[in-house]
């Protein structure tokens, strides 16, 4: 056997240490030609007749890839392409947990909920509010809700076997529009402007990319891979995008022109999404360090795309996830390896000023708005998702939790994507939220940082923060 597949094999198996942290816990008001209005906030009883879209052809003369006609799609789980890395839900029973006496009531901004089993979406408070923005009929399936960068509209996918579509609304009462997609959505990631709304999901057994323009109304097929991780640019003209562990490209969405930025032969370490730096000039990344021979062999980097300059943030190998605090002031990164418990740094780029948290069980995490604190998700001794949250050098813990599954298959592998769409913190950073699994039901949970016990909110299989009040 060579070197370089010896190599391959040993990347393989270290890029396999966070799937087996997971079988721990597992033993996308007017309408155009090819969208629809309905009436949101259904009820339940009307929702089997009124609700249902009435697909139409793309207008004559219309490219195909800009505003696909309906197809035939039996309704699929979110996250259909990529759940594999979550083997089953654990079927023991976890304890019930102990819960404040406060309520829905104890929210201070939005909460969007994905219903249990793809039955609905629902926004949760402010306040004692509950809105239900769609129930589904007996046929389709919705996943994948997602908040604007604004908190005022939301997207989430809808499939049936009549076809898929994307359905983008305000998050309170009002009127939710469906767009006709080219497969089934399963992921959903806003632009920073609120103007596109661009999505993923399976095509000719492939990941592929497709983007909403919501000043036209149209959807429009740009690219597709076997793997496909992305991040917009801040000005929300560019996206920044990963394929295949091997490359990285930019593409430019008024022209659709694509600029290849790397491209790597082998590289011993993985990554999932890429990130643009606040300045929206430098991006990060990782890639193969200069010298193969030497041990680690890959650096994570600062990109400045305008001079070149690249900058080192860290070597190391095995699965790398990083993200740049709001603020813009530090990068978190952690490295998952196969033979060692997860290590986790904070570096402050240009000083090169280096804080390592004590972490060993992570597997995902994410900053707080206030770029203060990092939520940590990791391996309980109980075997359960802990919940804790770093700090100015301390670490402090929650109840640890049975995630649901969709939390569990369809988030949490993936979070270094989902971490750029989607916040488990309230915009005030005082409190996260969170689904969980409690005696055989699926719930969605409040934890205040300042309180011991976490408030159940109501049903549902994963919830989302709005990014502002």
């Amino acid at each position: 056997m060579s070197l370089r597949a010896g190599a391959a094999r040993s990347f393989r198996s270290g890029t396999l240490a966070l799937v087996a942290v997971m079988m721990v816990l597992g033993a996308a008001c007017s309408a155009s030609d090819n969208e629809v209005v309905f009436d949101g906030n259904p009820s339940a009883e009307t929702a089997g007749s009124g609700a249902e879209p009435v697909t139409t052809s793309a207008p004559a003369g219309t490219a195909a890839e800009e505003t696909p006609t309906t197809s035939t799609i039996l309704p699929a789980a979110a996250g259909t392409a990529t759940t594999a890395i979550a083997t089953a839900a654990s079927t023991a029973s976890p304890p019930a947990p102990q819960l404040s006496d406060r309520a829905i009531e104890a929210l201070t901004a939005p909460v969007l909920v994905d219903g249990r089993f793809g039955e609905g979406v629902t926004v949760l408070g402010p306040g004692a509010e509950r809105s239900d923005l769609y129930l589904e009929t007996a046929d389709g399936f919705l996943a994948q809700p997602s908040w604007s960068p604004d908190g005022g509209m939301v997207a989430f996918s809808r499939a049936s076997s009549a076809g898929s579509w994307i359905v983008v609304g305000p998050g309170a009462d009002g009127y939710l529009t469906a767009y006709e997609t080219p497969f089934v959505v399963f992921y959903i990631h806003w632009s920073p402007d609120g103007r596109f709304v661009a999505m993923l999901g399976s095509a000719d057994s492939r990941v592929a990319l497709a983007i909403l323009d919501l000043d036209t109304g149209t959807v429009k097929r740009a690219d597709s891979a076997v793997s496909y991780y992305f991040h917009w640019s801040p000005d929300s003209t560019r996206m920044l995008a990963h394929l295949d562990n091997s490359r990285l490209q930019i593409l430019d969405l008024s022209s659709g022109e694509i600029t290849r930025i790397a491209a790597f032969d082998f590289v011993w370490s993985a990554y999932q999404a890429p990130s643009w730096m606040p300045d929206g000039r430098s991006i990060l990344y990782v890639r193969p360090a200069g010298d193969q021979s030497e041990e680690p062999p890959d650096e994570l980097v600062i990109h400045d795309l305008v001079s070149g300059r690249i900058e080192v943030l860290a070597t190391g190998a095995g699965f790398f996830a990083f993200a740049v605090s709001p603020d813009g002031a530090r990068v978190a990164y952690s490295l998952h390896n196969l033979n060692y418990s997860t290590s986790m740094y904070l570096v402050e780029p240009g000083t090169g000023q280096v804080a390592e948290l004590d972490a060993p069980n992570t597997v995902a995490w994410q900053w707080s708005p206030d770029s203060r604190k990092i939520l940590l998700l990791g391996i309980s001794e109980e075997r359960q998702l802990s919940m804790d949250v770093y700090q100015d050098g301390a670490i402090t813990s929650y109840p640890g939790i049975a995630p649901t599954e969709n939390f569990l298959r369809s988030y949490i592998p993936f979070w270094n994507q989902y971490g750029h769409s989607h916040t488990l913190w309230a915009p005030d950073s005082s409190a996260f939220v969170y689904a969980a699994s409690d005696q055989g039901d699926d719930y969605v949970f409040l934890q205040p940082l300042e309180e011991e016990r976490p408030l159940r909110l109501g049903a549902g299989s994963m919830a989302v923060f709005a990014p502002r009040n």
